[in-house]
């Protein structure tokens, strides 16, 4: 018996034009009953500027990645991202993180390629550790942090996405790959699309 999940109509940005033109096409689509935006990286506009624009311009919109590479930012870098994006929009950020393709990683960005359901899991981990307060000494399989403490105290919680809210990659599915939960102060939830 499947459990039904709510319907939260979604688009994925950036819209048509450039970023500085999307206010309004932000606030027509909230208009018209569109609830969430996701955003996504390849060889666009980065995952979180389209997003942190739309914090400011359409407080009736829930904010998304669906997804960004666990390989192309450091992990510092990363845990600030996700940071500041749930400072700019309490209560209405998600982050999903994947392993991203081979092209865009190493062909894209000179980085190597290796075990990516360790990278994702990894990055999923140093975010649950960052993201409580404390500094962070530690080694995960795929990177090692010594001693990052994040400036930036989310007043909310990041979001969990759920598999009907994006796109399937952006989940990993859930088959037997890890679902992290992410500490509940300053809490931040991610999906990993690696294994344990």
């Amino acid at each position: 018996r499947r459990m039904a999940l709510p319907t939260r109509p979604g688009m994925t940005v950036p819209l048509p034009g450039p970023l500085h033109t999307h206010r309004e096409k932000l606030s027509a689509l909230a208009d018209m009953g569109y609830t969430d935006i996701w955003s996504a990286e390849s060889d666009g506009a980065d995952a979180f500027t389209p997003l942190a624009l739309a914090a400011a311009w359409e407080p009736r919109l829930r904010l998304g990645t669906a997804i960004v590479p666990a390989y192309t930012r450091a992990p510092a870098c990363m845990a600030q991202s996700v940071a500041s994006m749930a400072d700019a929009a309490p209560g209405r950020f998600a982050i999903g993180i994947g392993s991203s393709s081979n092209v865009i990683v190493e062909r894209w960005n000179g980085v190597p390629f290796e075990e990516p359901y360790k990278k994702v899991r990894d990055i999923v981990r140093f975010l649950r550790d960052a993201l409580s307060g404390e500094k962070v000494s530690t080694t995960y399989d795929t990177f090692e942090v010594r001693g990052f403490r994040l400036g930036v105290r989310p007043e909310h919680r990041v979001e969990e996405p759920s598999a009907a809210q994006h796109r399937r990659r952006a989940v990993g599915i859930r088959r037997g790959r890890e679902h992290a939960r992410l500490p509940e102060q300053p809490a931040a939830h991610a999906v990993a699309e690696g294994d344990a």
